[in-house]
């Protein structure tokens, strides 16, 4: 007699011919799952470049940011993190944008949207009704760069759009795209084409030339050094960014960010004397982190250096000094608000106070207190910025009432 291998099987597996067939459909199903499981793995693990490409670079124009990150996964989502990203959501922006838009009877859009959505400086856009417009600083506006022009009020941006990318790596190409070295990727004068603005010869935003007249720059340290950082991770899927698989940030940390900011400046208590009716504290403030001036940017940010001293009773002294750049119009009153400031309505620097880097400012403070007094000295520095943004507030208004007592 012949016994067939099922038949030993369903001998071998209690519950007879259903048991059987429930094992062999459970099979089945891990087979599938198995084999779909690897597949996942291997398209996962497999460079775009090698696999079938279901999207399209525009040979016409700008790509979108969303066709980058198929395959610089790691630069995409770091990319996403930053400023550069929201540069159009930012509200912070949107409150200023509108209130220039209104300023000037919609005449606005061109300079502001030139940096904020710089692809418009080719797409004129000014509708933001284009997807790529809202993606703020996008990926193919920096790797469209061929070359920056310093004219004002606004930089002059020399672009190449279409299916060549400019970066700092070797040239070559892709399934993809071609791909073009360019120096200026690894130069502060990329940065320049919207961190540097004189409107009618105002230095209004001066981070550029700040960092240029600076030490960094006499050492050869660009603002990639500080702003884009090596971080661990692939230039492309498959693609390891060279031995120590790095790839450069894209994240941009700057003022917005609290870790970049904290390592900006030190202050240090030098020294205190007391005499029998005062107490003299002179304390140091160090540009110690920044590659420019501290505050950078648009004016209407500050560094205030402040000291406090405690008596004991409870009595408390306290004085400040601000760093800062004020601009006056011209009818001699100065600007706060950053629309103002951007519009070119400024027409006098009459203060500037800001720290220059490597920078150390040693201050005095005088408070009179007895010398019979023991008391605590603190010193600390604080960034401020008050920009305007839009919030939710609530109007409640009670329209009518009625009251009425039931007895039992």
């Amino acid at each position: 007699m012949v016994i067939s291998r099922s038949d030993i099987l369903k001998r071998a597996i209690p519950g007879g011919e259903q048991a059987y067939r429930g094992v062999l459909r459970g099979f089945a199903r891990a087979a599938l799952i198995a084999t779909t499981g690897l597949l996942a793995v291997s398209f996962l693990t497999t460079p775009a470049f090698a696999r079938k490409i279901n999207f399209k670079i525009n040979k016409e124009g700008f790509t979108s940011s969303k066709i980058c990150g198929e395959c610089h996964i790691d630069i995409y989502n770091s990319w996403r993190q930053s400023m550069h990203s929201r540069s159009v959501s930012d509200p912070i922006f949107r409150a200023a944008y509108i209130m220039a838009f209104f300023k000037t009877n919609g005449k606005s859009p061109k300079l502001c949207l030139g940096c904020h959505s710089p692809t418009t400086r080719v797409t004129n856009n000014y509708k933001l009704d284009d997807p790529i417009t809202s993606e703020g600083v996008t990926c193919d506006f920096c790797h469209s760069l061929k070359e920056v022009k310093f004219t004002h009020p606004v930089n002059t941006a020399v672009m190449d759009v279409g299916h060549v990318k400019y970066g700092p790596n070797k040239e070559g190409s892709v399934k993809i795209h071609d791909i073009k070295y360019s120096p200026l990727h690894s130069s502060a004068k990329l940065c320049a084409t919207c961190h540097e603005y004189r409107p009618n010869g105002v230095p209004v935003m001066t981070t550029y030339s700040e960092w240029k007249e600076g030490p960094y720059a006499e050492k050869g340290l660009q603002c990639q050094y500080c702003h884009m950082p090596q971080t661990k991770g692939q230039i492309a899927t498959g693609v390891t960014g060279g031995p120590e698989k790095k790839v450069f940030s894209h994240n941009l940390t700057g003022g917005h960010s609290i870790s970049r900011l904290k390592k900006a400046v030190e202050v240090k208590i030098a020294k205190v004397v007391r005499k029998k009716d005062r107490m003299t504290i002179h304390a140091h403030i160090t540009n110690s982190g920044s590659g420019h001036r501290v505050p950078t940017g648009i004016p209407t940010r500050k560094l205030i250096l402040f000291c406090e001293v405690r008596s004991v009773g409870g009595k408390v002294y306290k004085e400040k000094i601000v760093y800062e750049k004020v601009i006056f119009d011209k009818n001699d009153v100065e600007l706060v608000h950053d629309e103002d400031i951007m519009l070119g309505r400024g027409v006098t620097i009459v203060k500037d106070n800001r720290i220059f880097p490597k920078e150390t400012r040693k201050e005095t403070f005088t408070f009179y207190l007895s010398d019979k007094k023991d008391a605590q000295v603190i010193v600390w520095a604080d960034y401020l910025y008050e920009p305007l943004v839009p919030q939710a507030i609530e109007m409640r208004i009670e329209m009518d009432r009625d009251e009425k007592v039931s007895l039992h």
